[in-house]
């Protein structure tokens, strides 16, 4: 049961996305055509950049003492929204966009006491 489940879910995606195509293109017509270069651009590049940018990231997270995963997840999730916006059609785009602007997690506060070294100190002058 679930290999058909898979498998429609396969076939019907491209469908409904070719499906919701023609119905747009027949209401804002070579609009969408516009929209779907755009789009594809702007999945190139942010492909093209997080290629790039992903080890920046990690070791900047490992520098800043910070969970290296999260910079991980976040250039996953970058390359994920390019290539919905690469794939032709109205929904993957607009998944694409949610992963855009859905919103993330910042880099954590430390916890209370985090920065502190308990002990003791005694000053001495310079003669």
């Amino acid at each position: 049961m679930a290999a058909w489940l898979f498998f429609a879910i396969l076939l019907g995606f491209p469908l409904l996305e070719l499906w919701v195509m023609v119905l747009l293109a027949h209401q804002i017509g070579w609009w969408l055509l516009v929209w779907r270069i755009g789009a594809t651009l702007l999945g190139v590049t942010l492909i093209r950049e997080e290629r790039f940018a992903v080890i920046g990231r990690v070791m900047g997270a490992l520098q800043q003492g910070q969970d290296p995963f999260q910079a991980i997840f976040t250039s996953g999730r970058l390359m994920l929204a390019g290539l919905l916006l690469i794939f032709p059609g109205v929904i993957s785009d607009a998944l694409a966009l949610l992963i855009l602007i859905w919103p993330r997690r910042g880099p954590r506060p430390p916890a209370p006491g985090a920065g502190v070294i308990e002990g003791e100190f005694r000053r001495e002058e310079d003669a």
